[in-house]
């Protein structure tokens, strides 16, 4: 059975949290300069403290306070200062309220009270690329080997919150068409600007073969089991929904969800969507005319996951509907990948998608999906897309975009992040109504582990009928805590200046 997506429409963009209400992060982020020569230790961490705003505990015994050191260091954090007068091999630091505490680095370090509270990291900044000094969109910045990352927004910044235990691992940031850039997660605390390179690199020579797009479809097909996983996952995800009128914000709702991953190679279990937390904001500016309101949200937007739900240009019997063609081999994300064209034969007669999918070149894994709704398709789609509209009222689709990525996690592929852009164009004479409704949904996958969870319970479970912002509270300034986010665009934040002005 077919299962056109385009109802997509209905699961939109949120904005982040943090910008609004006090981070509460680690104090050893925080920045300092201080140059010093043949000074006590005592001396130093005097300075130190008053900078910072903290105090320092620490036992007498194993730390001389009065040995001399020498140290200059201009803007870098807390953490970075105290590596430099500690050996990290022997000591270490933990928070507790306003104190730092130095202590000895022992195998049972690791088994602290539950009553201290753990103080995450919030390493943020921007990313340009070094030509023309232009901010990079939708950039992957996450953990090397571990589940837990974050991409850029359209102004290139990045916030990615990670527990202390992981402040010594490394970040891996990666954009198709530049070098990667590895550094150790503390090196962030220290810098507010990365630089990325553009680059091309020659993929090695193998032994060349002529591949068709069938045989390629066809490996995508037979390697399913292979590249994606065959295990229930749980995932934490951050989910954002806006909505715009015309060139107003009506809608801005947000939310971190779970979502119950069934298996790939499970064609007849969906996956599940739960809502951990979420927000709105009150209508940035109020509907004009009519009221808007986009029905599915969070569950919607993992439809989009194409290996999981099989789209109709990866599914065999679809595949008649559409012509293919293998554009070129491209280095993405530091794999070979085949660029897989496609778009909708002229006999179709459902709305089908046209785009194209990066297929890496030696294990045949989809990598990347963008596509889209044309002309002749958005015509079909109207009456899928459009649930309700009053009389006299005439609406249809203008433009239908999605985007899909995925990570590698322990040898198996999985849904990364997603994004889904829908305008809807009402007018109606009598009314003298005229406007365009532009929805975007963004969905980022910041967590992955393995579960024996089966299914959520249906009271706790968004399902495809649900309108989201009908499910969430007010907004609320102190909100994230440490769970992962998009930052907001600025033309996001400007719009809602009002919500914490009024708080």
């Amino acid at each position: 059975m077919l299962k056109i997506k385009v109802s997509i429409l209905l699961a939109i963009l949120l904005f982040s949290v943090s910008l609004y209400g006090q981070q509460d992060g680690s104090v050893l982020e925080k920045r300092v300069t201080i140059v010093q020569e043949n000074q006590t230790l005592s001396n130093i961490l005097n300075q130190l403290s008053w900078q910072a705003g903290v105090f320092f505990s620490y036992d007498a015994s194993i730390v001389d306070a009065e040995k001399k050191y020498s140290i200059e260091a201009a803007d870098k954090s807390l953490f970075t200062v105290l590596n430099e007068l500690f050996d990290k091999q022997h000591f270490i630091f933990s928070e507790r309220e306003n104190q730092i505490i130095i202590s000895e680095n022992t195998e049972n370090q690791s088994e602290k009270p539950d009553t201290i509270p753990v103080k995450y990291f919030f390493l943020s900044g921007k990313i340009i690329d070094n030509k023309k000094g232009e901010a990079i969109p939708y950039t992957s910045v996450s953990l090397f080997n571990r589940p837990i990352g974050t991409i850029t927004n359209i102004d290139g910044e990045f916030l990615l919150k990670i527990h202390p235990e992981y402040i010594r691992d490394t970040v891996v940031i990666s954009c198709m068409g530049f070098e990667q850039i590895k550094l150790p997660a503390y090196k962030i605390l220290d810098e507010d600007l990365f630089v990325m390179k553009p680059f091309s690199i020659r993929i090695r020579e193998i032994k060349v073969t002529a591949t068709t797009p069938q045989q390629l479809l066809e490996k995508i097909r037979a390697n399913l089991e292979k590249n994606y996983s065959n295990n229930p996952r749980l995932m934490t995800a951050f989910y954002r929904e806006t909505l715009k009128q015309d060139k107003n914000y009506v809608n801005v709702s947000e939310a971190i969800i779970e979502i119950l991953k069934s298996p790939y190679t499970n064609n007849y279990r969906d996956d599940l969507v739960r809502l951990l937390k979420g927000r709105r904001s009150p209508d940035v500016q109020p509907f004009q005319w009519l009221n808007f309101k986009l029905q599915g949200g969070p569950f919607t937007i993992t439809m989009l996951d194409v290996m999981k739900n099989t789209e109709t240009f990866i599914a065999e019997d679809f595949e008649k509907y559409y012509k293919y063609n293998i554009k070129k081999v491209i280095w993405y994300n530091n794999y070979p990948a085949y660029v897989l064209e496609f778009k909708p034969t002229s006999d179709a007669v459902f709305p089908l998608y046209e785009g194209e999918m990066y297929v890496h070149r030696e294990t045949f894994a989809v990598l990347h999906a963008k596509f889209h709704i044309n002309k002749d398709g958005l015509r079909k789609a109207e009456s899928v897309m459009i649930k309700k509209k009053p009389r006299r009222v005439k609406a249809r689709p203008t433009d239908v975009n999605y985007e899909v990525n995925y990570r590698q996690f322990n040898g198996k592929w999985h849904l990364a992040n997603a994004k889904a852009s829908v305008k809807i164009k009402v007018r109606s004479r009598r009314d003298n109504v005229n406007s365009e409704y532009h929805s975007v949904s963004d969905l980022l996958v910041t967590n992955i582990k393995p579960t024996e969870i089966r299914r959520f319970t249906r009271t706790e479970s968004i399902s495809q009928n649900d309108i989201f912002v009908e499910l969430i509270n007010e907004y609320d300034g102190k909100f994230w805590e440490n769970y992962n986010i998009i930052k907001p665009d600025e033309d996001l934040i400007n719009a809602i200046k009002n919500i914490s002005a009024s708080e």
